[in-house]
């Protein structure tokens, strides 16, 4: 037989029995199909309530003179008659922060010339102080209001170690969702393990705040009323959490 003949007839006997062999390969794999892996989902939400235990609040002094150097003037002498009061009432200096400090003109317009004109300068200086004694805010409103303090806003409250509570409101979470798992996989006879994923949300809080804003009427309100009471109320920590299980 020539040889350029049998060459041929090999690589067809080659090529034929590749394909039977694929063609048993996709036959074996037909005959078992993969299964479809189905999933049990389950979520749940945690809370914990907790008394805080660490206020914030900003007093500011505004001052306005026709002169700017008067209106900065007069703003640091009483600012710094606050500051001093502060660390009389014990509130340590890291506490202490300024947090605005602004000069702008004051424009009053004319009717008759139908322009305005600048008639003055207003200095705003704003502190932002830390109270972690919760009892102390109220003392600390009074004594700043009788004290030349003309604006008082945005008291909130919050709590020192939030992380310590946002871990129990977790735990929480997560005991609820396995219990829902269990309680599904029972209900249904499905036999579950541990989950094959776990995803956890951060529910965070919403510090209350008593205040949005105290202009120098209020002020005026708080330094001739009895010793201000302040309610601090509860925050709520939330946490989320959910698992998917596979069967």
């Amino acid at each position: 037989m020539n040889k350029k003949i049998t060459l041929i007839i090999a690589l067809a006997l080659v090529f034929a029995l590749s394909t039977i062999a694929g063609d048993f390969s996709i036959i074996g794999n037909a005959e078992n199909p993969r299964m479809t892996q189905k999933t049990l989902s389950v979520s749940s939400q945690g809370t914990v309530r907790v008394k805080p235990d660490t206020a914030y609040i900003n007093v500011g002094v505004q001052t306005e003179n026709a002169s700017s150097k008067a209106a900065q003037q007069e703003n640091a002498e009483k600012m710094s008659k606050i500051m001093q009061l502060l660390k009389d009432l014990n509130i340590a200096e890291p506490d202490i922060k300024t947090s605005q400090y602004t000069i702008y003109p004051v424009q009053t317009y004319s009717d008759k010339e139908k322009r305005s004109y600048i008639t003055g300068y207003r200095v705003i200086n704003t502190l932002e102080i830390t109270i972690r004694d919760i009892a102390m805010v109220g003392t600390v409103i009074d004594a700043v209001a009788m004290n030349d303090a003309n604006k008082v806003s945005n008291i909130r409250f919050t709590v020192a170690n939030p992380d310590k509570y946002y871990l129990q409101a977790l735990e929480n979470a997560t005991s609820k969702a396995k219990a829902k798992a269990d309680l599904l996989a029972k209900q249904f006879g499905i036999k579950i393990g541990l989950p094959a994923q776990i995803n956890e949300t951060s529910g965070g809080y919403n510090p209350p705040i008593l205040y949005s804003r105290a202009d120098s009427n209020m002020v005026s309100a708080f330094a001739e009323a009895p010793a201000t009471e302040i309610s601090s109320g509860e925050l709520e920590i939330r946490a989320s959490v959910s698992l998917v299980y596979t069967y």
